[in-house]
């Protein structure tokens, strides 16, 4: 009897373990800015596509318990994160996309789900500095926004959104 005790405390001790490392996983959420006009030249706004690609992004993360969003200063960033902080009522914040070392260490320091929106020249960087290892090895193409990258555990699962 008093083995069968000590088995189900060791299998009720693995459950929980188990439970825990899986809930207590932080998702980082990484995208390239949805497709962006070409005027003005100097800061873009979205296209109506890209309006539209910023609201499915909404759609998808919008029970994903997001605490963090992040954007570059830019209108086209900023206009992609835009959809899902008024949905969950979270700021978006800016970061500073020429100091990629300092941020990755930020994000890696969170414990929160967190949102990130970057360039076609900056997502390479978040992604391999938050896994750790290269994943991607070249920026972006021009024409490529419906990439959802999702890091937890250093391991990186791509969604087509």
């Amino acid at each position: 009897m008093f083995s069968l005790i000590n088995f189900r405390k060791n299998i009720f001790i693995v459950f929980l373990v188990v439970w825990a490392l899986n809930s207590c996983t932080t998702s980082f959420y990484v995208v390239r800015h949805a497709e962006k006009s070409s005027t003005p030249k100097n800061d873009p706004v979205l296209t109506e596509a890209g309006m539209q690609r910023a609201e499915r992004l909404k759609d998808i993360l919008v029970n994903k318990k997001i605490k963090k969003i992040y954007s570059t200063q830019t209108v086209r960033t900023t206009s992609t994160a835009q959809p899902l902080s008024d949905a969950i009522h979270i700021p978006v914040e800016i970061y500073d996309a020429k100091n990629q070392t300092e941020f990755i260490a930020t994000l890696k320091k969170s414990k929160k789900n967190t949102l990130v929106v970057g360039h076609s020249n900056t997502i390479r960087y978040i992604i391999n500095g938050l896994a750790e290892k290269e994943v991607l090895s070249k920026d972006l193409e021009d024409n490529e926004y419906s990439n959802l990258y999702i890091v937890r555990r250093g391991k990186v699962k791509v969604e087509r959104y």
